[in-house]
């Protein structure tokens, strides 16, 4: 399956397949993701820690459509109205909408022009640990953020800070 999964993942510059990447990142930084695992595409939020649900966020300064100007990250940060329930099969409303994870974990690709070779290179991220109920507190219905609100609400992070700033955000 190698061939296949070069062709789909092989380009790491795009935001899906950047996106992809951060969550493993974030994952391994964890310690959550081992070889062999694969990823559940439609569960409510991206990794369990413990007893911890962790959303991952992704963006970047640069775009493969236009790599040498810099753009200015958003990350989503919405409440949600629907969920997916695995066990059941089927989506279910949720009322009121709310935000389902206890951590969001956002992650800035910083480095122009965006590349795969350095998508993959962790020393070119940033991160931020955001404990949802300071989103829900400080932020309210606000639907995004960039930078410098996530300046104003935590200190950046490298990756091997990942795992203990989640720790302590609780």
């Amino acid at each position: 399956m190698s061939g296949f999964h070069y062709w789909a993942v092989g380009n790491l510059t795009g935001n899906l397949n950047r996106g992809l990447f951060a969550e493993w990142l974030v994952g391994t930084a964890l310690g959550v993701i081992k070889d062999g695992d694969t990823r559940d595409e439609w569960d409510a939020f991206d990794l369990q820690y413990g007893d911890l649900k962790v959303e991952v966020k992704a963006s970047g300064l640069s775009h493969p459509y236009n790599p040498h100007r810099r753009s200015t990250p958003r990350f989503d940060i919405a409440r949600r109205k629907w969920t997916w329930d695995a066990e059941i099969n089927t989506w279910r409303p949720l009322d009121p909408p709310r935000r389902q994870a206890d951590v969001y974990v956002f992650c800035l690709h910083k480095v122009m022009p965006v590349t795969s070779k350095n998508v993959q290179d962790r020393d070119c991220w940033v991160f931020w640990v955001v404990p949802t109920r300071k989103l829900d507190n400080e932020l309210g219905e606000q639907k995004s953020l960039g930078e410098l609100t996530l300046d104003s609400l935590t200190t950046r992070v490298e990756w091997s800070e990942i795992r203990s700033s989640v720790q302590t955000a609780l």
